[in-house]
């Protein structure tokens, strides 16, 4: 494989796909062909820009987006949110892209929402509204609590809202945002990249 790690606490579900006892499901693709990305790693914002158009286009919407290193290596960590097809909620997408000038690995995890949903959003509604609804008009209050982070002149799709900042993962730690984002954190020191993939030439753009 061209990349490994920690498989502690994940069953094997596939070649490339595991799964852990919360339900996440866990996916390594290898890409033979160059990244599908608008701008060299140095123009993050860029790049930002074009990934918060792009996934508002297909009906969902960027939480977040940091240039991060892996095993030595430049990687794209991100989280979006996109609308399940069969039910109500949202699944979370928390992902590492390892672009090469030629190819690209792309380790991503899934995590859903399952059972009662909302409380998240309930409890930090009551408090957003408490702290920033007077004075303000219904649009404008809708306006500030959701909106697409890094080009938030952009419509449509799944504005990033208040709840799903960091800080309210400490109070939903089962939510699964917070899962993604606790996947993301610990899974990172684990990750070994192959040396052939190391040793393909970087990307540019």
């Amino acid at each position: 494989m061209s990349l490994r790690f920690d498989p502690t606490g994940w069953e094997q579900l596939k070649p490339g796909a595991f799964q852990n006892s919360d339900g996440d499901i866990a996916e390594l693709h290898v890409f033979d062909i160059p990244p599908d990305l608008t701008a060299p790693l140095e123009d993050l914002d860029k790049l930002r820009r074009d990934t918060v158009a792009r996934t508002a286009a297909s009906g969902g919407g960027l939480i977040e987006f940091d240039l991060v290193t892996l095993h030595g290596l430049p990687t794209i960590q991100q989280i979006v949110k996109l609308p399940l097809p069969d039910r109500p909620g949202v699944a979370y997408i928390a992902s590492f892209t390892l672009p090469r000038a030629d190819r690209s690995l792309v380790f991503k995890f899934l995590c859903v929402e399952q059972g009662v949903t909302g409380m998240r959003d309930a409890t930090a509604f009551d408090r957003f509204m408490a702290e920033h609804g007077k004075g303000r008009t219904p649009d404008e209050m809708m306006g500030y609590w959701a909106q697409h982070p890094y080009a938030p002149e952009v419509q449509g799709g799944l504005p990033r809202n208040w709840s799903e900042d960091p800080w309210w993962d400490q109070h939903f730690p089962q939510h699964p945002l917070s899962r993604a984002r606790r996947l993301l954190q610990t899974m990172a020191p684990t990750i070994e990249v192959h040396p052939a993939f190391h040793a393909a030439p970087p990307w540019r753009g």
